[in-house]
């Protein structure tokens, strides 16, 4: 099986337009879209920032502040 790569943008219509395939014509293909990753939203801004756990495993308050 044959792969062609080739970046193209959705048309405001909702068509795609691919030019420049090397086939000949009336070669039939199957066509599988693939959205290209998106830009993270700046709703999540601390997402995929490092974090880290000095002691996971100590309570979070002190046993006296608790009762």
């Amino acid at each position: 099986m044959e792969a062609y790569r080739h970046e193209v943008t959705v048309q405001p219509d909702g068509t795609l337009t691919i030019e420049g395939v090397p086939l000949d014509p009336g070669t039939s293909v199957e066509v599988i879209v693939l959205v290209k990753e998106r830009p993270q939203s700046s709703t999540y801004t601390l997402q995929g920032t490092p974090y880290r756990f000095d002691d996971p495993f100590s309570p979070a308050v002190h046993l006296a502040d608790a009762r």
